[in-house]
C-alpha cells in the first residue's frame, strides 16, 4: 500500500473503533519513515493501549476503560489526520500551492491578533497623514495586509488538527470588535474549507460558537454554512459532534434557518440547469429586443430604422414590454433562490486575480490592491461603489465585473460611459430590497462557494459538497437534512415543509430519501409517501398511504388524485374509475378527471359509457390533442374504424406523440392495410427508440383490442417479421 492508502485504511479502522487495527496499519508507515510527524505521540498511544490490554488481561476491573479507549481513538485520529495533511501538502497540488504561499507564516496566537488589530489602528491613523503621502501610505498598508491575509488563509485551511486552545483563540478573534469583518469572513472560510476536507472537532466547535454568538451577519452566515458542511457522518469517536447538533436543533429559530439553508443548497446546485433555461428561453428575447449590439469595435447602439418607426409606431413600446417581461422572469427566478448570474460570470473567472485562492472568499472592498488599476482606468470609484453597495452579486462576480469593465471601458458608447456610477448602471437585475438580510447574505456566499468548487483550477483536489468527487475518506453533501446526526432532533419538525418544497419542484429522489428520516401524523406526510411510491414504480404500495390520509380528510383531492393515479399505473381500472367518479363529484367540470375516468372505462371495456362524454369534450376543446387521443382509442375499441382513422390522421398531421404512431398502426392493421401498419410501427420504433421486442410487449398489452378485429397471436409474430 502507498501512503495515501495506508492513511485511508487507518482512518477507516478508527471510524470503526478498531484501535488495534489502526495501530498496526500506521506501524507500517512509521517503521519505514520514523521521522514523520506525530511519531512520538504514536508511540505513546501504542504504549498506553498495550497497558490497557495487559491490565485487562490480569483481570483487573477498570471503570475508566471506556473513556480511556475513546480518548486513545481520538488521539490516534489526530495523529493520522495530521499525517494526511502533511502528506497532502507535499503531494496534492492545491495543498502544496497553499503551503508554499503560507511560507511558514508565524501563526502564534499573539502574533496573529497583533497584526489584525494593528491593521485597524493603522487604517484609522491614515486620516492623520499629510494629503500628499496619504495615498502612498494607504497603498503600502493595504498591500501588506492583503499579503498577510493571503498567507494566513492558506496557513489556516492547510492546518493540522486544532487544540482546545486554538479553538478558544479563533472563536474570540472572530467575535472581536477590534478585527475588521472582511478579515473575519476570510478566516471563517479558511476554517470551513479545512474542516470540510479533514474532520476536526475543534474547528467544528469554533464554527458553531461563532454562528451562535456573532452579531455580524456576514460572519455568522459563513460560520453557519461552514459548520453544516463540516459535519461528517460516522464520526462516532467524537460524540460531541452529534451532541452539539442536537443542542442547536432544539432552537426553533435554528431549525428554521437550517430549513432555508437546505433549500438554498438545492437552488445553488441547480445553477447550471438554471443557466441553460436562461440561455434557451430568456436571453434570445432580451438580446433581440435590446437596443445594443456587440460588434468588432465593441458594444454599440443599433441604428434606428426610420421605416419601421413609420409603419409600426408602437414597435418600440412592444419591444420594451417584451424585454421587461423577460427581465421580470429572471428576477422571479432570482427571488425564488436561483443563481441567475452563474452562466454569465463563469467566463469571467480567468483573470489573474482568481489564481489566488483567498480572492474567491474575499469580500469586495475598494481598497483591495487588485482594484487599484481598475480605479485608475475608470477615473473614479463611482461604479465600484455602486457595485459594492447597491448590487446583489456575489463577491467573486463583483470582482469579475470590475475587471471586465476595465478591459472594455474604452470600447463603450459615450452615453454608457456617462451612466457608469449611477444607480441605474447595473439595471434591475442587480437591485435588491435588502442585500444585508441573512438569507441574501447566505445566498451570495453559497454562490461564491459554488463558483469556487466549479471553476477554481485545482478544485478537484477538494471534497466538493455540491458534487461528490470521491476525494478523501469523507463524503461532502449539501443534502444534510438526511444525515443521521439530525434524525430525532428538532429538525424533524420542519422536515415536512422541506418535503413539500421537494414535491413542488418534483425532486422525487431527494423526497424519497428525506421521508425515510422522520415520521409525521400529518395527512400530507402519508400523501407524499404515496406519491413517492408511484415515482419509484411501486404504485401498488401507494394505496395504504392515500387511504390513511383519506381516513382523516375524505375529500382531500390531492390524496384522491394520487390514489386514482396509482390505480391507473397498477392497471386497477375498477378503483381508478371509482376514485375519478368521486373527484368529479367534487369538481364536475374538471377536464382531466373526466378524461382519466374515460380511460379507465375504456380499459374496462365499457366503451358505450364514454362515447357521449368524449364527443362533448372534443366539441368543447377542439384543440386538445389528448382528448382526441382518447376519443380515437374509444372509436378503435368500438369498431368505428373510419372515425378512428380520421382522428389518427389528424393527430399525425399536427405534433404527434410516439404512441400516436403505434395506435394509428393498430387502426390501419384492423382496416386491413398491412403495408401502412408496418410503416407506422416502424416509425413508432424509430421515434421511441424501441425494438421489435418492445413492440411485441405492446401487442400483448393490447391483446383485447386486437382480438376484436381477429388479429391473433400468430398474426402478431408475422407482423414483427414484416416490421423487422
Amino acid at each position: 500500500m502507498n501512503v495515501e492508502e495506508i492513511l485511508s485504511k487507518a482512518i477507516g479502522c478508527l471510524m470503526d473503533k478498531r484501535l488495534s487495527n489502526a495501530i498496526d496499519v500506521l506501524e507500517q508507515l512509521y517503521s519505514q519513515r520514523p521521522s514523520l510527524i506525530g511519531h512520538g505521540e504514536f508511540d505513546s498511544i501504542k504504549s498506553d493501549y498495550q497497558l490497557m490490554v495487559d491490565y485487562m488481561g490480569k483481570g483487573f476491573p477498570d471503570s475508566h476503560r471506556e473513556s480511556l479507549y475513546k480518548t486513545l481513538l481520538q488521539r490516534l485520529y489526530r495523529v493520522t489526520a495530521d499525517l494526511e495533511i502533511s502528506w497532502r501538502c507535499k503531494n496534492v497540488s492545491a495543498y502544496a500551492n497553499s503551503f508554499r504561499v503560507a511560507d511558514h507564516l508565524n501563526t502564534s496566537h499573539d502574533f496573529v491578533r497583533t497584526v489584525l488589530e494593528a491593521f485597524v489602528s493603522d487604517v484609522a491613523l491614515l486620516s492623520l497623514q499629510p494629503e500628499e503621502t496619504r495615498e502612498e501610505k494607504s497603498k503600502e498598508l493595504y498591500e501588506r495586509h492583503h499579503s498577510f491575509i493571503n498567507r494566513l488563509f492558506n496557513a489556516l485551511w492547510t492546518s493540522c488538527q486544532w487544540t482546545d486552545n486554538d479553538s478558544s483563540f479563533y472563536t474570540d478573534l472572530l467575535l472581536s470588535p477590534t478585527v475588521v469583518s472582511a478579515d473575519q469572513q476570510v478566516i471563517v472560510s479558511a476554517i470551513s474549507l479545512s474542516a470540510m476536507n479533514q474532520f476536526d472537532i475543534n474547528k467544528f466547535k469554533t464554527l458553531v460558537k461563532v454562528y451562535q454568538a456573532a452579531f455580524d451577519q456576514h460572519v455568522k452566515q459563513r460560520a453557519l454554512v461552514g459548520w453544516v458542511l463540516s459535519i461528517f457522518e460516522g464520526m462516532d469517536i467524537f460524540p460531541e459532534q452529534d451532541a452539539i447538533i442536537h443542542e442547536l436543533c432544539s432552537s426553533q429559530a435554528v431549525a428554521k434557518e437550517l430549513l432555508t439553508l437546505q433549500i438554498q443548497f438545492f437552488y445553488s446546485s441547480d445553477a447550471e440547469k438554471d443557466n441553460d433555461k436562461i440561455q434557451r428561453d430568456i436571453m434570445p428575447d432580451i438580446m433581440r429586443n435590446s437596443n445594443l449590439t456587440i460588434g468588432r469595435l465593441g458594444i454599440m447602439e443599433k441604428e434606428e430604422d426610420a421605416l419601421e418607426s413609420i409603419l409600426h409606431q408602437d414597435a418600440d413600446e412592444k419591444r420594451m414590454e417584451q424585454l421587461e417581461e423577460k427581465v421580470r422572469k429572471m428576477m422571479d427566478m432570482q427571488k425564488q433562490g436561483s443563481d441567475i448570474y452563474f452562466g454569465g460570470f463563469r467566463q469571467m473567472k480567468q483573470f489573474p486575480f482568481f489564481y489566488d485562492m483567498v480572492n474567491w472568499f474575499t469580500p469586495f472592498y475598494l481598497d483591495h490592491p487588485a482594484l487599484r488599476p481598475v480605479i485608475q482606468k475608470l477615473g473614479d470609484t463611482k461604479f465600484l461603489e455602486t457595485l459594492m453597495n447597491r448590487s446583489n452579486f456575489c463577491e467573486s462576480d463583483r470582482y469579475s465585473l470590475a475587471f471586465a469593465l476595465e478591459q472594455i471601458i474604452n470600447q463603450l458608447p459615450s452615453n454608457i460611459k456617462e451612466a457608469i456610477g449611477s444607480d441605474a448602471m447595473l439595471g434591475p437585475l442587480a437591485e435588491s430590497d435588502d442585500t444585508e438580510d441573512a438569507i441574501s447574505i447566505r445566498r451570495t456566499y453559497l454562490q461564491d462557494l459554488y463558483r469556487f468548487f466549479r471553476l477554481y483550477p485545482t478544485a478537484n483536489n477538494f471534497i466538493n459538497p455540491f458534487e461528490d468527487s470521491g476525494k478523501g475518506d469523507f463524503v461532502g453533501d449539501t443534502f444534510f437534512f438526511t444525515y443521521k446526526s439530525f434524525i430525532g432532533t428538532g429538525l424533524d419538525e420542519v422536515k415536512l415543509r422541506l418535503a413539500m418544497h421537494l414535491y413542488k419542484h418534483q425532486q422525487m429522489t431527494e423526497l424519497a430519501d428525506l421521508l425515510t428520516t422522520f415520521q409525521s401524523d400529518d395527512p400530507r406526510y402519508a400523501i407524499l409517501m404515496g406519491y413517492t411510491n408511484i415515482s419509484l414504480g411501486k404504485a401498488e404500495y401507494a394505496y395504504p398511504f392515500f387511504d390513511k390520509a383519506l381516513k382523516i380528510e375524505p375529500d382531500n383531492q390531492w390524496a384522491l388524485k394520487g390514489k386514482a393515479r396509482a390505480a391507473l399505473e397498477s392497471e386497477d381500472y375498477h378503483t381508478a374509475e371509482e376514485v375519478y367518479a368521486l373527484l368529479l363529484a367534487l369538481e364536475p367540470n374538471n377536464k382531466n378527471y373526466t378524461m382519466n375516468r374515460c380511460v379507465a372505462l375504456l380499459k374496462l371495456g365499457r366503451t358505450s359509457e364514454v362515447r357521449e362524454e368524449l364527443f362533448r369534450l372534443d366539441y368543447q376543446y377542439p384543440n386538445d390533442l389528448n382528448v382526441k387521443r382518447i376519443l380515437a382509442w374509444a372509436m378503435l375499441s368500438d369498431k368505428s374504424l373510419d372515425k378512428a382513422a380520421q382522428l389518427y390522421e389528424s393527430l399525425l398531421s399536427t405534433t404527434p406523440g410516439n404512441e400516436d404512431y403505434l395506435n394509428a398502426g393498430y387502426c390501419q392493421w384492423a382496416k386491413g392495410d398491412v403495408k401502412r401498419a408496418v410503416e407506422l410501427f416502424r416509425e413508432w420504433m424509430r421515434k421511441s427508440g424501441n425494438d421489435t421486442e418492445q413492440l411485441l410487449d405492446e401487442f400483448h398489452n393490447d391483446t383485447d383490442t386486437l382480438k376484436k378485429y381477429g388479429i391473433s397471436e400468430t398474426d402478431c409474430y408475422l407482423m414483427l417479421s414484416l416490421v423487422g
